[in-house]
Order: C-alpha cells, then structure tokens, then sequence
C-alpha cells in the first residue's frame, strides 16, 4: 500500500509538472519569482512548487472600440453607444463625436506579463484611458474641418503612431497594427447645418473643376491662335524688310545714272510708280510729237472729257 501510494504520488507530481503551450501563444515561464525562458507551442514540463507558467497569445487580433460597443456581433449587429468616450474637442473649441478602433499584438510577451498590470481587465482599462488620451490631444491640434474632411488619414497615422511611443516608452511589449476612425460627426443638434456647409462645399469643388476644364481647352486654343498670329506677324515683317532691302540696292544701283542723266532716272522712277496708280484712273496717254519734233506724252482725263461731251449734248439738244 506504501508503494502503491507513493507511485500516485510520484504519476500525480509528473502530470502536474507538464504543461502544454497552444499555437499561436508563448509560455513565460518563472522559477521562484524570476522569468526562466520563453517556450513556444507544444509539450513542456516545469517544477511543481517551483515554477509557474504564464501563456500569453500573441498571434491574436486584439480589438478595443471606442465610442461605441458591439453588444451582438453578426450579420445584422447592433451596438451601444458611450457617449462620454465620443465627443472629443478640437482646436477651434468645437464638438465632434468620434467612433474609432484600436488594434494590437502582444509582440513580447515577458515584457507585456511583467510590465503590465496583473488582470485583463487592468490591463485594457491602461490601455484605453491612454490610447484615449492621445487621440483627444491629437484632435485638440486640428479644426473641426479637417477633422470631418480631409483629415483622417493624418490623424489616424499620428495617432498610431503617438500610441505605439508611449507603449514603447513602458515596454509594455505591445504592438499598435491599426487605429481606424468609424465615424466622426459633429453633434445631432447641428448635423443638419453641417450636411448644408457639405453640400454647399460639394458645388464648389464641382464648379471649381468645371472652370478648370474649360480652362484647360481654352488655354491650348488661345496659345495656338496667338502662335499663328506671331508667326504671320514674322513672315509679315520679313517679307516687309526683303522688300524694302532690295529697293534700296535697286536706288543705290542707280546713283551713278542719276549722276549722269538725273532727268531721265526721275521719270524713269515715276512712271514706274504712277503704273499703280493709272490702272484706277480714267486717262489716255496719247504719243504726240511736240512742235520742236521731240516725242512728249499728253494724258486726257477721260472723266471730264465724257462730262463736257454730255454736257454739249444736252445744250445742243435744246435748240429750237
């Protein structure tokens, strides 16, 4: 009976010595108060009396919503508000009411077993009234615009990013994955004004990207017109200066005629400029020989001609 007590009791100080650590969690292990080692998943043995055992999950999803809680998860949940966790202050003293989402990891387990306090419930009161402590002095920094608008994404990532230090700095052995804001709304009682500033602001960026576009085609259509018309305005001026550069040589190369037979030249040059202009007059130039024998040129003024000639009709034609 002796022996057979002593080997339950030896089989009862075996079984109680082993322990298993699941997948996905670690085993801090303490010999007399002081952490012996870190063990992963499987079948492990301790020291009963000696030893105790601290399994920790550290591959879990760890979720804290703020604002609001899910009281029925599923395909159709439904959620409790908590208001005092909602409205947060911002910059310019005004309300908002803010549902948002803290994600984390256990990435050291010693660090988060002995740094944090003892209790799952301690533990995530810590983390939420720091967690909502730094994202009320985030919010505190920007107006109310941003933070309904186009702030967001800043926030968020300042947020995380605030959280993780101050869990660094008490190598809590925690890890920040995500802080995500729901919603974020002014208060019920000026909701309606704030969705008439939204719309309001809505026109305006469409009529903004409506004056843009049409900018963007008027603009190219007035750069090539006004393209066109300084490349006309240069061929214009270049052809003006050939013309004018070889009148000039042409009258420089009569100088030395001129200096012979000035007379000659000078008619020479005005019949060659009165050719533009006979073409719109009514004149007869007529090849007369003067009294002394020398060719002249007498020009008769058509016009007048015709009129005297009408004129002498219609006298003659009232005669008796």
């Amino acid at each position: 009976m002796g022996a057979l007590g002593g080997l339950l009791l030896f089989l009862g100080g075996l079984l109680a010595g082993v322990y298993i650590v699941p997948a996905g969690s670690q085993a801090v292990v303490f010999r007399l108060g002081r952490v012996l080692s870190v063990e992963n998943q499987g079948l492990h043995f301790k020291i009963p009396g000696m030893d105790a055992v601290e399994i920790v999950n550290t591959e879990r999803l760890r979720r804290f919503e703020f604002g609001y809680r899910t009281v029925l998860p599923g395909e159709d949940p439904q959620f409790r508000d908590e208001p005092v966790e909602s409205k947060m202050l911002t910059s310019d003293n005004k309300i908002v009411e803010v549902n948002w989402v803290l994600q984390f990891q256990i990435s050291d387990p010693v660090h988060y077993v002995t740094r944090m306090p003892l209790g799952d419930r301690a533990t995530e009161k810590l983390i939420r009234d720091m967690a909502e402590s730094v994202l009320r002095k985030v919010l505190a920094s920007r107006t109310m615009d941003e933070v309904l608008t186009t702030g967001k994404e800043a926030i968020q990532g300042q947020t995380r990013q605030d959280v993780q230090k101050v869990l660094t700095d008490l190598q809590a052995g925690v890890r920040v994955v995500a802080v995500q804001l729901q919603d974020v709304n002014p208060p019920a009682t000026v909701q309606s004004a704030f969705s008439e500033v939204n719309s309001a602001r809505a026109e305006k960026e469409r009529l903004q990207l409506e004056a843009q576009q049409f900018a963007n085609e008027l603009i190219p259509q007035a750069e090539g017109e006004a393209q066109r018309i300084t490349n006309e305005a240069e061929a214009y001026s270049f052809r003006v200066v050939q013309v004018a550069q070889g009148e000039v040589a042409r009258i420089r190369a009569l100088a030395p005629m001129y200096a012979q037979n000035a007379s000659l030249v000078k008619n020479t040059l005005w019949l060659e400029n009165m050719k533009d202009v006979w073409p719109r007059l009514k004149v007869a130039i007529l090849d007369a020989p003067a009294a002394s024998g020398a060719q002249s040129f007498l020009m008769l003024d058509v016009n007048g001609l015709l009129k005297q000639l009408e004129t002498q009709g219609k006298e003659g034609g009232e005669r008796p």
